[in-house]
């Protein structure tokens, strides 16, 4: 059953025996908008930024990824494959044709995914902090030995039960820090160490000095299709940045065609928390581009 806030329709849709929660705004016959949130957050993460393109013509989906928000969570391994099988069959559920892509964190990792799967079916993209090369390449030795930790024999009592993503990793990469409201919609779909699983299964996923292979090669893998697409592209970086520090941040201004870039300054990885109007206009200034 559908119920209304104030400019999005939250809905239920049963993909692959489970429930996806999926806030939506139909109005509009254009090209549909679909936001991707990454890990450990969820449809929340574009509450600011996603009511920015609406009345423009286009409907907007904002999906929590299975195991993830208001979605179920199933019992599953939520390895990539199985989250990049959820998300591909709700599309094609929902029936979205010609998509303009908005993407962050491990959503970037799928939603990357499906464009170099269904070249055909990707309109645009817009991207932020996301997963474009093996993390070993760029973080700084201390960040380096915290993943492998978190890859190790002790992840699961970090990430499950200890609840270091939420409790200390999320506040940390808020520049401006977040309020005790905000902090409890981040948390709210993951009260249960069980529930926690979603989180720890991406970190072990993330290409880490080659490792895991399928992950490496996948990424790797629309990281060239990138460079070889004319579609129209749009790349948010903020100082320093996370997964997105200056040297990736360069490759992808020299090494991708048809890319606007905007500096949104202060950030490190959910930027959306930090400048959620500069990011909101200049995709709508973006979209608005798109339809002319």
């Amino acid at each position: 059953m559908a119920q209304k806030d104030q400019q999005f329709t939250s809905t239920y849709h049963e993909v692959l025996g489970s429930k996806m929660h999926v806030l939506s705004n139909e109005e509009g016959d254009g090209n549909p908008i679909l936001f991707l949130h990454g890990n450990p957050s969820n449809s929340y993460l574009w509450r600011n930024i996603a009511p920015q393109v609406l009345n423009m013509g286009h409907p907007v989906y904002i999906p929590d990824l299975i195991g993830m928000g208001k979605s179920d969570k199933p019992d599953i391994d939520y390895t990539y494959l199985e989250q990049y099988e959820y998300l591909e069959t709700l599309i094609d559920q929902l029936e979205l044709k010609n998509i303009t892509l908005v993407i962050h964190d491990w959503g970037s990792g799928l939603g990357f995914n499906y464009f170099a799967n269904h070249p055909e079916n990707v309109k645009a993209i817009a991207f932020m902090e996301g997963i474009i090369q093996d993390i070993g390449t760029y973080f700084d030795e201390d960040t380096q030995a915290f993943f492998k930790k978190l890859r190790g024999k002790d992840g699961w009592k970090m990430i499950a039960e200890d609840n270091i993503f939420l409790n200390d990793v999320l506040p940390t990469w808020v520049v401006r820090g977040l309020t005790e409201e905000e902090l409890t919609a981040y948390k709210a779909p993951f009260q249960t160490v069980e529930s926690r699983k979603p989180i720890w299964k991406f970190v072990s996923q993330v290409p880490f000095h080659g490792k895991p292979e399928l992950t490496s090669a996948i990424v790797k893998n629309y990281r060239e299709k990138l460079q070889e697409s004319n579609i129209p592209k749009l790349f948010f970086y903020a100082e320093p940045g996370a997964f997105m520090p200056e040297p990736v941040r360069n490759w992808i201004i020299e090494n991708i065609p048809n890319l606007e870039v905007v500096n949104i300054g202060k950030g490190t990885h959910f930027i959306q928390e930090d400048n959620p109007e500069l990011i909101g206009s200049k995709l709508k200034e973006w979209v608005a581009k798109l339809d002319k």
